[in-house]
C-alpha cells in the first residue's frame, strides 16, 4: 500500500495522459515504454499487449514509473514512483479495463490501431478487418493484459 504521502503524490499521474513505464529484463537492464494509464486510490492500472513487457513484468514485478510526453519523455519536475506489477485476470480486468475507457473515451480503442508518426502501435500493422473489430470491442483485448502498478513506501 502507498503511503500518505506517496498516495497525494500519485494524483500529480492524473494530471498527465502519458507515464515512462521502466521495466527490466532477466539480466537487470532497464526497458522504457509510454503507456495510457488510470489512477486508482493506491495504484495505476494499464493496458498492454502480451509479449516481451508482460514477461518481463512477471519475471521482475517491480517497476518504474513517472509522468511523460507521449514519445516518452519525462516531464520536467516529473516524480518518480516505484512499484510492483500485478497482471490482472477475470473480472478485475474487466473492471480496470471500464476505468480505462471511461479516462480515454473513443480514443480507448481507435488510438492503437492507428499509425502515429514517430510512435510504435503494435497494432497498427493489423489487417482493417481485425481493427475495425478491435475498435467496436469494449471488452479486454484477446492479445493484452491488464496490469496494475500498486505503489509502496
Amino acid at each position: 500500500m502507498a503511503t500518505n504521502t506517496q498516495r497525494s503524490d500519485i494524483s500529480e499521474l492524473s494530471r498527465t495522459r502519458y507515464a515512462l513505464l521502466r521495466s527490466y529484463r532477466r539480466d537487470g537492464r532497464p526497458v522504457d515504454t509510454p503507456i495510457w494509464f488510470a489512477v486508482e486510490p493506491d495504484s495505476i492500472v494499464f493496458r498492454t499487449k502480451r509479449g516481451p513487457k508482460t514477461a518481463r513484468m512477471r519475471a521482475h514485478p517491480r517497476v518504474e514509473l513517472t509522468a511523460c510526453d507521449y514519445r516518452g519523455r519525462k516531464l520536467s519536475g516529473a516524480t518518480l514512483f516505484t512499484g510492483t506489477a500485478t497482471i490482472l485476470e477475470g473480472a478485475a480486468a474487466t473492471d480496470a479495463n471500464r476505468v480505462l475507457h471511461r479516462r480515454y473515451g473513443w480514443q480507448w480503442n481507435l488510438v492503437p490501431l492507428i499509425r502515429i508518426p514517430g510512435v510504435t502501435q503494435v497494432h497498427a500493422g493489423l489487417p482493417w478487418r481485425e481493427k475495425w473489430h478491435k475498435a467496436r470491442n469494449r471488452d479486454v483485448w484477446d492479445d493484452s493484459a491488464i496490469v496494475r502498478i500498486d505503489f509502496s513506501s
